[in-house]
């Protein structure tokens, strides 16, 4: 970056940092970066707060122009804690990011992510910990290092979708050059082969076949009022054929009505029997179901009883796509585009029957 280009940049770090009503300024002075700012006065010089200002011996680059940046907000957290002391901020040699090891790269990235985005350390731990612990902790990362975790993962999953986007967070943040949009494949609602959502019957058979109680009454949570596996855990019956899912959940309160509305007498749903498990976020719940789906070797994914569930609502004919959609928690987009995507031969002709030839009856 040229000498006008990283001016350009400096001054657009320091307006948000003034958004962000930080008190801090980045200065350029000679090849290396500095902050300014209302600063108690040096230990032996006085007292009170001056403008002064930290040199951490940081270049003029753009790694280390986004490194200052995350030091700004840093330093602005302690002086309005109170916590700032000058022996914590002594020049240090400095070292780009594709000079450190991975482990110190990471924690660095972590700080910065959330500060930026306000997240949670169990947010963290739950899903970008166990992405980027992936990658070899003591050596400085490059593209190459990037591309081999990627490709340890199986193509077309929801794994390398997320494994994709955050490694190019990872990336981007560190200056490696490194494009992994072709790499993230196909997956999504539309990939799955409608042959994999279990018919009624294949729910109804397996609903049976679940040893435990308990996780049988989840099950049939799930395949009846389509909800979300973690979503199981935060709910309550409004009535005998509609649960309010409660604001707990990531995706907040709704309610969810039985298109199977018999299921609800047949497997006993109003008598909750919910398994007495934790978690600390909507995935721990989400594994806990996925868990003992694989233990009970079910032959789909949890999950895949909520996609049955919107094709079932989307023959019904009588539901506007709206309706169906406020039903399932999702925007009514990804309802057209998605579910009807999904509506088999079989469950066309099914409609069919149902609905045309019976007035010839």
């Amino acid at each position: 970056m040229d000498e006008k280009a990283f001016s350009v940049a400096i001054r657009a770090t320091n307006q948000r940092l003034k958004e962000a009503c930080t008190r801090v300024e980045v200065r350029l002075k000679g090849k290396t970066l500095r902050l300014r700012a209302n600063l108690p006065v040096k230990p032996g010089k006085g007292v009170g707060r001056k403008q002064d200002e930290i040199c951490l011996g940081i270049p003029a680059s753009v790694e280390g122009l986004k490194e200052m940046e995350r030091r700004a907000h840093e330093l602005h957290k302690q002086l309005a804690h109170g916590t700032f002391l000058w022996s914590n901020w002594q020049r240090a040699s400095y070292q780009p990011p594709d000079e450190v090891p991975a482990a110190q790269l990471i924690e660095q990235f972590k700080r910065h992510y959330q500060q930026k985005h306000e997240i949670k350390d169990s947010t963290w731990g739950a899903g970008w910990a166990r992405t980027l612990q992936r990658l070899p902790q003591d050596a400085p990362l490059d593209a190459v290092i990037i591309m081999a975790v990627v490709q340890t993962t199986t193509e077309h999953t929801e794994t390398r979708k997320r494994t994709c986007q955050r490694l190019q967070v990872l990336a981007d943040y560190a200056g490696i050059e490194v494009d992994l949009s072709a790499y993230v494949g196909a997956y999504g609602r539309k990939s799955l082969n409608p042959r994999e959502i279990p018919s009624d019957e294949m729910v109804k058979q397996w609903r049976d076949r679940v040893p435990n109680e308990s996780w049988r009454w989840v099950y049939g949570m799930i395949a009846t009022f389509g909800l979300r596996p973690h979503e199981v855990f935060f709910c309550e019956f409004n009535d005998e054929y509609s649960v309010r899912v409660l604001n707990e959940t990531k995706t907040g309160s709704r309610i969810a009505w039985a298109v199977q509305p018999e299921w609800v007498a047949e497997w006993n749903l109003m008598e909750v029997q919910r398994p007495k498990v934790t978690g600390e976020t909507p995935s721990d719940y989400g594994n806990r179901n996925k868990r003992q789906f694989q233990r009970y070797k079910v032959p789909f994914p949890a999950y895949n009883l909520r996609h049955a569930y919107a094709v079932r609502v989307s023959a019904l004919g009588d539901v506007s796509p709206s309706i169906a959609a406020k039903w399932m928690g999702h925007s009514e987009s990804v309802h057209k585009d998605t579910y009807h995507h999904w509506i088999s031969d079989q469950v066309s002709e099914d409609v069919y029957r149902r609905r045309v030839l019976k007035r010839l009856d």
